[in-house]
């Protein structure tokens, strides 16, 4: 099964899952992001085992919404290990895990080995930790959320697609 292949059937399998669990179709776009974020608070103490089965669907499904919404994501998927997974921006230097990030609102708690966190450029770092100040101090209990994650990713993308647009980049 090809890789990509891989990424629509876990994130078909994350909508069939909400659909089943509280009645919501998710249709890939911002607005499903509470109902997501609704999902994955149903699952207390979550276990390593339901951790693995959550967090591909789950991510996946929020990969997808972030790369449609954005238009500019490209999946990397290079092995079976969903932590080596990302979802790449083109128009900017922006990469992010997905599947990391729902491990870390499933458990509610940093998964580092998992690339939840934005990685960019290091001379655009400042940037999108400006960009991002903007919300000022985030609440744990919503820090662990797809919808703050996906805010802070469309904040970032934008500050470096406008620093882009500047210098003639895009």
């Amino acid at each position: 099964m090809e890789q990509d292949n891989e990424v629509v059937d876990l994130a078909g399998a994350c909508v069939a899952a909400v659909q089943n669990a509280i009645g919501v179709e998710l249709d890939f776009t911002q607005d499903t992001l509470p109902v997501l974020d609704h999902y994955a608070a149903l699952v207390e103490s979550p276990r390593t085992e339901v951790i693995s089965l959550l967090a591909p669907m789950c991510g996946a499904y929020f990969g997808e919404v972030l790369r449609r919404h954005l238009r500019d994501g490209r999946w990397i998927t290079p092995s079976a290990d969903h932590s080596k997974w990302s979802l790449r921006f083109g128009l900017c230097s922006l990469e992010i895990n997905p599947i990391g990030v729902a491990v870390e609102v499933l458990t509610d708690a940093d998964a580092p080995d998992w690339g939840a966190v934005l990685k960019t450029e290091t001379t655009e770092r400042a940037l999108v930790e400006r960009a991002l100040d903007v919300y000022g101090e985030v609440r744990t209990l919503d820090y662990y959320t797809f919808g703050v994650r996906f805010e802070a990713v469309e904040q970032a993308h934008q500050a470096l697609r406008r620093q882009a647009a500047t210098k003639g980049l895009n």
